[in-house]
């Protein structure tokens, strides 16, 4: 099978293609670490209640610049997603099926544009007053939360499903991807697609999952190295 590989894809061979690998799964770590942090930094505010919302968090200027650090650290984790998703398909290459390669691509844009949407939302309250020293009332942030949160748990976790799903099926046809993590993409998926909603602790499935593939290419590439220098 290595031989195969080797044959149907001779960059994987080339001192810079194994760069490029690891420079994919590096993105991929880069990405679920700064996800991981800048979500947490955008979740952090108070939720707005019928009693009503805490609006003096709002007008705080350290909350205000830590939810501006997070919506920073969303935008540059978007980049690394993209760089990501760039190497990922320069692998796979011309064993990609084009129909799931299409698929793949076509959802990790669209994913990117909704969670980059989401932030934004969900910063919006807090950016106010750091922007233009305007503080909103309950019922804003109660409307820029519920759209943030309805954009990310309803609509971006359907779209990690398809990425998820696309991208699992892609590496098992290009066997790019062990066994265990196509298994395990495959179920990833599936809870993303059938999980009650609104369920904010999906928003934590998908960067988890985008770190044990890096980790895997990371260590794909060590043995191969291994093995072609040996």
């Amino acid at each position: 099978m290595m031989a195969r590989a080797r044959q149907s894809d001779g960059e994987m061979t080339a001192p810079g293609a194994l760069r490029s690998i690891e420079a994919a799964a590096l993105a991929g770590l880069a990405y679920a670490t700064l996800s991981l942090v800048s979500t947490y930094l955008l979740l952090r505010a108070p939720r707005a209640t019928p009693a009503g919302t805490d609006v003096a968090w709002y007008a705080d200027a350290a909350n205000q610049r830590s939810t501006a650090l997070g919506l920073n650290l969303m935008a540059i984790g978007t980049i690394a997603f993209l760089w990501f998703v760039a190497v990922i398909r320069r692998r796979v290459g011309e064993r990609e099926n084009r129909f799931f390669g299409t698929v793949f691509l076509g959802s990790a844009l669209l994913l990117a544009g909704i969670r980059m949407i989401a932030g934004i939302m969900l910063a919006t309250p807090a950016m106010t007053g750091y922007l233009l020293d305007v503080v909103p009332d309950s019922n804003s942030i109660g409307l820029w939360q519920a759209a943030g949160l309805s954009m990310a748990t309803v609509v971006g976790t359907r779209l990690e499903a398809v990425f998820v799903i696309s991208t699992t099926t892609v590496g098992r046809l290009s066997e790019a991807l062990p066994k265990w993590l196509i298994w395990l993409g495959y179920a990833a998926g599936v809870v993303l697609v059938i999980a009650p909603l609104p369920r904010a602790l999906l928003i934590w499935l998908f960067p988890t999952w985008i770190s044990l593939v890096s980790a895997s290419l990371l260590v794909t590439h060590r043995l191969h190295l291994t093995e072609t220098t040996a």
